[in-house]
């Protein structure tokens, strides 16, 4: 990965935990950019059977290519069989980038456990009732009054938010 200008490259080489979801870096360096070269370059080998996943990882790459239009995807499959090669270019539609995307909440619907308990260890506020109201979209204080209403009698508004950790 480089910035225009840079004199130099970052190269890092890398395995990814599928189970635990962390990296395993085994080289990360800088290299001289005599070209001067920007932009990145992934390069993922992936085990498994071809045959059976093809048109599963054609379709990612298909989705990738639409979701960002401003990059160009190059994708080659390499076989020990060289007429089973396959290259396939996703070329870039449009060079200007989208505008930074704006931090929004999270919806209810869409948090998990760990998500919650991270929420709850970075929030500033200090009872239930403004947690449930500040930290997602869409839960007036009417809809986060019922929603506690609905946790039970060990909960209320004034419940504090940090002792739901205990």
């Amino acid at each position: 990965v480089i910035d225009e200008g840079q004199n130099y490259t970052s190269f890092c080489r890398l395995d990814i935990d599928i189970h635990k979801n962390i990296p395993h870096v085994h080289l990360h360096e800088k290299r001289e950019n005599k070209d001067h070269w920007h932009g990145a370059e992934i390069q993922v080998i992936i085990e498994g059977n071809w045959t059976t996943h093809r048109s599963r990882i054609l379709h990612y790459m298909r989705q990738m290519a639409v979701i960002t239009p401003y990059a160009q995807f190059l994708f080659r499959y390499l076989s020990d069989a060289a007429d089973k090669n396959l290259t396939i270019k996703f070329a870039r539609r449009t060079d200007v980038m989208p505008p930074v995307p704006l931090l929004t909440k999270h919806h209810p619907s869409a948090v998990d456990l760990l998500l919650i308990k991270r929420l709850i260890a970075e929030t500033t506020k200090q009872n239930l009732l403004q947690f449930l109201q500040h930290e997602f979209v869409n839960i007036s204080k009417a809809h986060a009054e019922r929603l506690i209403g609905e946790m039970g009698p060990d909960f209320s508004a004034k419940t504090t938010v940090k002792n739901l950790m205990s």
